[in-house]
């Protein structure tokens, strides 16, 4: 018998036949995976020079508040390796190269310790985190705080999409590659914007779903985070898509493409994202799981985990869509890690 949380999961994914059956991917571009096979992470994931175009702008008005949210825009320093999608790149998705996030901080001034919030899939917008987690997050942690919108989401989503999100997981496996390298890069170049011209001595990455898997990309390219605290993700993509019901669209429109089990499981091995190994310690490491997640699910964790060296973990009860009933738990778990780090 289906426990709660794996029930809830699993009418969610039924649900997302709904809002992924209106389209599939209209491109295979599996022939033009070449950059991106075997290549090693740093050729992947670039290391960013720290942005001099960043724009800061702040609200109009503040009543009251002891912190201050500020809008951060730049241009994003992601460059496509895939020659053939240049022209989508830069034409369709245009918007995704203009990044935004958000900044909070105390009104009296920014303190010394950052900690970067990464979203999770399909979220059209900061508005729900800002007002339900990253504020505890805040006064827990006693952090600055900024929440980075990823590609193909909230004012990055091209018009021509149905829904934020639609065109970052799907069977267009470079516009997919892609959206992850982008994400990567776009978070590790705010990284060297804190550090470098903000001044703070201490940053580190959480991220939820989709936003915890990218968070352990970090934790795999130096210069990585000071510290990272994963909540529901990890990096295996290709057994996900194999497993997870949300990713039926994906599976569906790579067997039309006729990408048959065995060549997925060849692709993603070669793409190498499952198999990346961290640079930062697993003492640095604060992974939340949930025990009964059918998307992100226990064995394919405990995999990873073991392959990374068994970091603390903290698992909860309930599925992936249930976390929320835990949040209590998951915040007093990071506020103990966060507290027993050797801070700088």
């Amino acid at each position: 018998m289906l426990s709660f949380g794996e029930a809830v999961d699993r009418v969610v994914g039924l649900g997302s036949h709904l809002l992924h059956g209106w389209r599939g991917a209209g491109t295979n571009t599996v022939d033009d995976l070449g950059p991106y096979l075997d290549a090693p992470p740093e050729v992947i994931f670039p290391v960013p020079v720290v942005p001099r175009d960043v724009v800061r702008r702040r609200p109009r008005l503040v009543m009251g508040a002891k912190r201050i949210t500020e809008t951060l825009r730049w241009h994003s320093q992601h460059v496509v390796l895939c020659p053939h999608y240049r022209a989508r790149h830069t034409g369709e998705y245009w918007l995704n190269q203009r990044v935004t996030a958000r900044f909070i901080h105390p009104r009296s001034g920014q303190r010394k310790r950052a900690l970067l919030f990464v979203h999770g899939w399909l979220e059209p917008g900061p508005r729900v985190e800002e007002a339900l987690l990253l504020p505890r997050l805040y006064d827990e942690l006693g952090v600055d705080l900024v929440h980075i919108q990823l590609p193909f989401h909230g004012s990055r989503n091209p018009k021509s999409a149905l829904f934020h999100g639609e065109f970052f997981w799907s069977a267009d496996l470079v516009r997919t590659v892609e959206a992850v390298r982008q994400s990567v890069i776009d978070v590790r170049t705010l990284m060297a914007w804190l550090r470098e011209t903000q001044g703070y001595e201490e940053i580190g990455v959480t991220g939820l779903s989709l936003g915890g898997g990218l968070t352990m990309a970090l934790a795999c390219v130096e210069p990585t985070p000071d510290y990272i605290m994963p909540i529901i993700g990890h990096l295996k993509l290709g057994e996900a898509v194999e497993e997870a019901p949300i990713l039926w669209r994906m599976k569906s429109d790579l067997e039309r493409f006729g990408i048959g089990a065995a060549r997925r499981k060849e692709l993603f091995q070669r793409l190498g994202l499952g198999t990346m190994k961290p640079k930062l310690a697993p003492e640095r490491q604060l992974w939340v799981q949930a025990t009964d997640d059918v998307y992100i699910t226990a064995p394919l964790v405990k995999q990873q985990w073991e392959e990374w060296g068994r970091p603390p973990i903290e698992w909860i009860p309930g599925g992936h869509m249930t976390f929320p009933l835990s949040i209590g738990k998951i915040l007093g778990r990071m506020k103990q890690f966060h507290g027993a780090l050797p801070h700088r």
